[in-house]
């Protein structure tokens, strides 16, 4: 039997068979997900569908100093604060690593200074593999697709912008100084979302944390780090969006 699933530039001819590319066969196999009463697809941007952790770790380090064993220790410690706001990581390499408080607009100035690296570095990152493909085949099946990050909204969609992604999407929002529960509870008030027919793919112990906190699905995305190796209750993880996407949408058909 033929199956006739198009991703753009990739076609599937059988789903038993080795897929050419997109959504490549993997040798660990995740729980299965299914999407069935699912309307709403909620993803995390950094490290879900831009490969951009380590690149935004070494911004924030940039933005605090040029000693390279400094800036070492710095990027340590970001790749352990997954799913947390850009204030909270700032005051966290204060606290943590500089070990003295912040005086008059030192906080703002380092705002400031992480923003504008931080938006050349995911610029200069490349999307995970599946990000477009995936985004493409929900939207083909009418679910609304949201991005949700702790990126200020600006400064996300001129990214998403950059990357050519936007427009793959139907609600954008951004974060900031507040934690990824806060930003993930009011998108679903304020676009009205139905919590059981909503589920949130993120890439970091906080993002599953704000999903719990919710009362929504959770689906891991790790390529392999153990980050959720504490954790239970969540579907995956999945190495990446192909991973998923493999599992997932191409198994439904």
């Amino acid at each position: 039997m033929t199956h006739d699933f198009i991703f753009p530039k990739y076609r599937y001819e059988n789903m038993s068979t080795h897929l050419e590319s997109g959504f490549p066969k993997s040798n660990k196999m995740a729980k299965r997900v299914s999407l069935e009463g699912i309307s709403v697809c909620i993803f995390d941007i950094n490290g879900v569908l831009i490969d951009s952790n380590r690149a935004n770790a070494l911004a924030l380090a940039r933005a605090f100093t040029e000693d390279p064993a400094l800036r070492d220790r710095i990027v340590a410690l970001y790749l352990q604060l997954t799913g947390i706001d850009r204030g909270t990581k700032i005051r966290r390499v204060r606290e943590q690593i500089i070990g003295r408080p912040f005086k008059d607009n030192e906080f703002q100035r380092h705002w400031d200074r992480v923003k504008e690296f931080t938006r050349e570095s995911m610029i200069g990152a490349p999307l995970l593999p599946g990000c477009r493909e995936t985004l493409e085949e929900l939207g083909r099946r009418r679910l609304k697709r949201v991005a949700l990050s702790n990126t200020p909204a600006k400064e996300l969609k001129e990214i998403l912008a950059a990357k050519r992604i936007d427009t793959l999407f139907d609600v954008i929002r951004g974060g900031g100084d507040r934690p990824k529960s806060e930003s993930l509870m009011r998108v679903i008030n304020e676009l009205a979302l139905d919590r059981d027919a909503c589920v949130f793919i993120g890439d970091g112990k906080g993002d599953y944390q704000a999903a719990t906190h919710a009362g929504i699905r959770f689906i891991a995305i790790d390529p392999g780090t153990g980050e959720f190796d504490p954790y239970g209750g969540f579907e995956g993880p999945y190495r990446d969006l192909a991973h998923w996407g493999r599992e997932t949408l191409i198994s439904e058909q």
